[in-house]
């Protein structure tokens, strides 16, 4: 791996963590803990545990997400008492999967305060995976939706000249509103908006790193934010967008 790769690397994956944990410390040298406020089975009680020691400060005591470092953040922590994420596989109003939550944790979400956690221990991440669902009775009454990953195929042709021209014309009807010309999220009612546009020219992408991450994006939306599914196109026009996205991101290199 080249220098400036692992430059890239630390960046994205330490420099957002430095920043939480630092601001965290503003406030106290010793954050709010989560209490035991119900019986808890033992991998529960370990994931009460890390989320105590990497979550607590911005998603809060109660999983609410209402902590003092989200007072700053524009873009806030979930409420995990609705159960509604919008980083998934699975169609709106459904939970999602397991994978989904651990594909977060490990990926973060980059241009949000959310870092990655790829260098924690698995163990440690389903734990806390177990605990955050002790926040809804949802996840006692519902099953997860079914992930559109199992279905989703890149086609040969992707990243086309056809196809790209295909997406740059399908973004102009579907997406400069709020992305903006250019992708940079800067789009004339991104500022209305309550959640930020994505700037699509970013070089680590919010929804993952392959293009079925982005695909997987226009197919169920992101709950809970004002991006919408895109199930109004065919599965060809979603991919002619995404290849145009990919466009957008690599112009410039």
């Amino acid at each position: 791996m080249g220098e400036n790769t692992a430059v890239k690397w630390i960046l994205f994956f330490f420099f957002p963590a430095l920043f939480i944990y630092g601001l965290l410390h503003v406030y106290s040298s010793k954050p709010a803990q989560a209490k035991r406020t119900k019986d808890l089975t033992a991998q529960e009680e370990a994931g009460r545990k890390v989320y105590n020691k990497f979550c607590v400060g911005c998603h809060g005591v109660n999983g609410d997400g209402q902590s003092e470092a989200a007072k700053f953040f524009k873009d806030k922590p979930p409420n995990f008492h609705t159960a509604v994420f919008r980083w998934k596989s699975t169609p709106e109003g459904t939970l999602p999967t397991d994978e989904d939550l651990m594909r977060v944790l490990d990926w973060g979400i980059p241009q949000t305060p959310m870092p990655s956690f790829k260098l924690v221990p698995e163990v440690q991440k389903r734990a806390v995976i177990a605990y955050i669902k002790t926040f809804s009775d949802r996840w006692k009454k519902e099953e997860p939706g079914v992930s559109v990953y199992g279905s989703i195929k890149k086609p040969a042709d992707f990243g086309s000249p056809e196809l790209v021209q295909r997406g740059k014309e399908l973004y102009a009807q579907n997406c400069t509103a709020c992305h903006g010309e250019q992708g940079k999220g800067d789009g004339p009612v991104a500022m209305t908006l309550p959640v930020p546009p994505t700037d699509l020219t970013y070089p680590v992408r919010s929804a993952g790193p392959d293009p079925e991450d982005t695909f997987r994006v226009l197919t169920v939306g992101l709950e809970g934010s004002p991006m919408p599914a895109f199930g109004h196109l065919s599965e060809r026009d979603r991919w002619a967008l995404v290849s145009y996205i990919a466009y957008l991101m690599n112009k410039d290199k």
